[in-house]
């Protein structure tokens, strides 16, 4: 199996509860993929940590000035986020280890069909593997659109939201799927103006409560101010502020973060 993410995890332990010699590889440090490290449960982790310390679900009880903590900083969000991310790597690890399933830290590259080299990431060499069938479950990663001066700072993509040094004051979000409408959804409800923009026009409604419902996001409220942009770009920076600016339009809009 090449790749430790939930496809490559399942399909390891199903080989080895058939009986199969199994060998799993990551060219991460770590086991998990995007979907432990920089995807799903971080991004779910850190929506929890956002309702519970910004006090969201109890504004209806105590008020809407009401919050679990005062000045919530990136800390306190990546506190919670790295400590389900090593609970995950741990039973991560587990499960392959009490199937048998052996795993490799390395870069795979095929030498042909049925063989695969190994370079590890440790740096102590290669290997040379062999197998009847060879699943490739490499995942995805973040576009990264070569004409933008990405900097994982000020203009980052949603894998780069766990390396932030600080919570910015405004953001805006090109792109409103589910992430961008979850991210979009979770600065607002630390009480900071956000704008969502997408890159189509028929994007999931991002001002008001209604919110993306398929994706049971409770979107930004009405004091948040957050809009929906319809296509827009992220095309210049002037200084430390972003500027993002309608297709078609004369509107732009600037933020600290893109």
């Amino acid at each position: 199996m090449i790749g430790s993410g939930p496809a490559g995890q399942r399909a390891a332990i199903q080989a080895a509860k058939l009986g199969k010699k199994t060998a799993l590889v990551e060219r991460r440090a770590v086991l998990g993929g995007v979907c432990i490290n920089t995807g799903t449960i971080p991004s779910k982790t850190l929506r929890e940590a956002v309702l519970y310390l910004s006090g969201y679900r109890l504004r209806k009880i105590y008020g809407e000035s009401y919050t679990v903590k005062q000045n919530i900083t990136i800390e306190d969000l990546l506190l919670r986020v790295e400590h389900v991310i090593r609970h995950e790597i741990d039973v991560t690890r587990h499960q392959l280890l009490r199937h048998g399933v052996v795993v490799f830290n390395a870069e795979a590259s095929f030498t042909d069909p049925h063989t695969l080299r190994l370079r590890l990431v440790d740096g102590s060499g290669e290997k040379v593997v062999s197998a009847a069938k060879v699943v490739i479950a490499t995942g995805t990663e973040a576009t990264r659109d070569p004409h933008i001066p990405f900097d994982g700072q000020n203009i980052l993509v949603s894998d780069d939201v766990l390396g932030l040094k600080r919570l910015p004051r405004t953001l805006a979000v090109v792109g409103a799927g589910v992430i961008g409408c979850e991210y979009a959804s979770n600065f607002c409800d630390l009480g900071d103006p956000r704008d969502s923009g997408g890159p189509s026009t028929s994007i999931a409604p991002v001002r008001g409560q209604g919110g993306s419902r398929s994706a049971g996001l409770p979107l930004a409220p009405e004091s948040h101010d957050a809009m929906a942009w319809g296509k827009c770009q992220c095309n210049r920076a002037r200084g430390k502020r972003i500027g993002l600016q309608r297709k078609n339009s004369p509107c732009q809009w600037q933020a600290d973060r893109c």
